[in-house]
């Protein structure tokens, strides 16, 4: 794992040029299936399952980070599932 927020500078250009290359090839493609009378319904619908996916995503690795993070404490406190106990 990363110790420096110098990481960052890096993987943020990269992430969001992926981001940048691959968003519209999704909505082109919604675009393409839907009639002209539902077009702005349909990105409407796509955007928000998508960030509504995202919400859920960030939600579940900040729970995920958190619990990864107090087991950890605990084990270096010596309360983890390998201490016994008297």
């Amino acid at each position: 794992m990363a110790r420096s927020g110098g990481w960052v500078w890096l993987l943020l250009p990269i992430y969001g040029g992926y981001r940048a290359l691959t968003d519209g090839v999704g909505r082109a493609c919604v675009s393409d299936l839907l009639p002209s009378s539902l077009l702005g319904t349909g990105l409407g619908f796509y955007q928000g399952i998508g960030g509504g996916c995202a919400l859920v995503a960030g939600a579940t690795g900040a729970l995920l980070a958190v619990a990864l993070l107090t087991f950890g404490r605990r084990l270096d406190q010596g309360s983890g599932p390998e201490t016994k106990r008297s």
